[in-house]
């Protein structure tokens, strides 16, 4: 069997939410060790524990590139340090009074796309669907692109050994039941799954 796993087309069932739209509308904030900025390519380069915020987004990583394109897209390429993973998060709009969900993602690269409304994870990829702080649904995959616009996540697999956690390269995923969501505040009583490793803490 191929070690590849193309175009899978993996969507969160049922739910509807989509990425927070205030967020388009937010200044783009940045911490970090050193950074380098050119106006005239309108490209910034920050190294050394950088994390970005723009509305409820946030993303981490050791080294990020900001580009903003003449329409005022903005682009962002983080890297993770070695051994590390870099993380992106973003609140969704949702259409259940009382619920707040978020998108958690993990990867060595992570690529977003303003115009595409796009993210892309890269290398040991990971995607989680929280529900009020409750983690729903789970993907990993070597190559994870969320298209946010319309709520659905494209995988593919990876070469064997490229993660200890996966270490077939194969897709894995976890859907939870539909039939009822976490009130707010509420406390999850989770059970390790049998067949996913656990993630190693970063």
């Amino acid at each position: 069997m191929k070690n590849w796993i193309s175009a899978l087309l993996f969507a969160v069932a049922v739910s509807p939410a989509v990425a927070e739209k205030a967020d388009r509308s937010k200044p783009l904030n940045y911490e970090a060790d050193s950074g380098e900025c050119d106006d005239l390519k309108q490209v910034c380069v920050l190294v050394g524990n950088v994390m970005l915020s723009k509305g409820t987004m946030r993303a981490a990583g050791e080294r990020v590139q900001v580009r903003k394109d003449p329409e005022g897209y903005q682009y962002g390429v983080i890297v993770a340090a070695p051994g590390k993973l870099a993380t992106f998060r973003q609140r969704r709009d949702s259409s259940k009074p009382g619920l707040e969900e978020f998108v958690e993602g993990y990867a060595e690269r992570i690529e977003y796309d303003e115009r595409e409304d796009s993210v892309k994870l890269t290398t040991r990829a990971r995607v989680r669907l929280l529900e009020n702080e409750v983690q729903r649904d789970e993907l990993r995959g070597d190559a994870i692109t969320y298209d946010q616009r319309n709520s659905k996540y494209f995988v593919s697999g990876g070469k064997p050994s490229t993660d200890p956690n996966n270490p077939d390269g194969r897709v894995r995923g976890t859907i939870a039941p539909r039939a009822e969501s976490v009130p707010a505040g509420s406390k999850a009583i989770l059970a390790p799954s049998t067949d996913l490793a656990s993630p190693r803490r970063q």
